[in-house]
């Protein structure tokens, strides 16, 4: 059977080439969406490593250079925060704060290892604030600032980078004649403060100086905007020509996800509206290609073919052009995962490429049954009258 299928196939190679050409370009069109897909979603299901509920970004502008009147606007501001009983925990930040718009990363190494990683200057009371849970050791404490070596705390991804498998609490950053050695007081686990979208990403965290002046509030329960505007208003009071901008962490971290949704939601419209169309085409010619195929039809069905067998056939028929051009779709795709394109799993392209070839002969099947169906329920005599 597989023999004549051949045979027909290489007979109408002019017509079956444009149709495996069309389901080629469908497979690399779901390849891609697939891998975005199962990428995406392997991201957003990671935990996040910080919570955002009650918690509010204040923005703060002492309007000053003087670093003395920087340190006495902190104590003035912390004075202020301890007074409100709204307020649960609050802590000191530099401009770095979860789901802003600044950044800031430098190089980091250690013993011949070296990584990239986000810096963050924040207070001691920074993970009562986002709920940090550590993994290993424990947070800075003002104590620690004092001694010669810098304290820091830093991810469990940036712990791997630098020193492998083994525990990088009182480890020592920095190469021996570095300067400016820090010690490793703990380790949190995740900390992806770009998006929920975000990889599982190096941070470290530093002992914030009087430079970081924006603010991160842990409040005792839902407040309303008459606080939030009370809030702003007692502080811009606390200092002369101060400026205060009070944002929500929830709805920083919606708007950071919605930068990165939207693009992403863009492309699966376009790729389905193309995959949709490929369909249509595919649906055309293999209703046409079976429309001239009647005579061969009554003849089959005159010498004892089954209704099922002929929808079989063509069905098979279909799948076979198909094959074809998986099977070619697969030797471009698998070049993803060996040349480790844009810094991927492999299992992601690997799942990318079984879910493109589901998809492929799902589409494939639903498009030639209805003509296989149709060609089934041809009687003999009317297929062969007709010729």
């Amino acid at each position: 059977m597989f023999n004549h299928i051949f045979k027909l196939i290489w007979k109408k190679k002019k017509s079956n080439f444009l149709m495996m050409l069309e389901i080629f370009m469908s497979f690399i069109i779901l390849f891609a969406v697939w891998s975005l897909s199962v990428y995406t979603y392997r991201n957003y299901a990671m935990p996040l490593g910080l919570s955002t509920d009650n918690v509010w970004t204040v923005y703060l502008d002492f309007n000053t250079q003087s670093d003395s009147v920087q340190a006495r606007s902190r104590g003035l501001v912390y004075q202020t925060m301890k007074g409100i009983r709204e307020i649960e925990s609050f802590a000191f930040t530099s401009n770095m704060v979860p789901y802003g718009f600044s950044s800031a990363n430098s190089s980091f190494s250690t013993h011949g290892r070296e990584a990239m990683s986000n810096m963050f200057d924040v207070d001691p009371a920074y993970p009562a604030v986002l709920g940090l849970k550590m993994l290993s050791g424990r947070w800075f404490t003002p104590e620690d600032t004092l001694g010669k070596l810098k304290p820091v705390v830093i991810t469990r991804h940036l712990a791997e980078e630098l020193f492998g498998g083994e525990d990088a609490v009182g480890k020592i950053l920095g190469e021996e004649k570095d300067a400016d050695q820090k010690k490793v007081m703990g380790v949190v686990d995740y900390f992806r403060h770009k998006s929920s979208f975000q990889t599982d990403d190096n941070s470290i965290f530093l002992p914030a100086g009087n430079e970081s002046i924006n603010l991160l509030l842990k409040l005792s329960g839902p407040q309303n905007a008459d606080f939030e505007a009370r809030l702003a208003k007692t502080l811009q009071q606390a200092g002369k020509n101060w400026t205060v901008e009070i944002q929500h962490l929830d709805n920083m971290q919606a708007t950071q996800d919605k930068l990165v949704l939207i693009p992403i939601l863009i492309l699966f419209i376009l790729c389905g509206f193309l995959v949709f169309n490929v369909g249509l085409g595919l649906f055309g010619v293999l209703f046409q290609n079976i429309s001239r195929r009647k005579g061969e039809i009554g003849l089959r069905r005159a010498v004892g073919a089954t209704r099922s067998q002929i929808l079989a056939y063509f069905i098979g028929e279909t799948l076979v052009i198909a094959s074809f051009a998986v099977v070619l779709g697969v030797f471009f795709a698998i070049q993803a995962p060996l040349l480790n394109l844009f810094d991927v799993e492999a299992s992601v392209y690997f799942i990318g490429i079984l879910l493109a070839m589901a998809s492929v002969y799902g589409i494939t099947i639903l498009c030639a049954f209805y003509p296989s169906w149709q060609a089934a329920a041809i009687y003999p005599a009317v297929a062969l009258h007709e010729e």
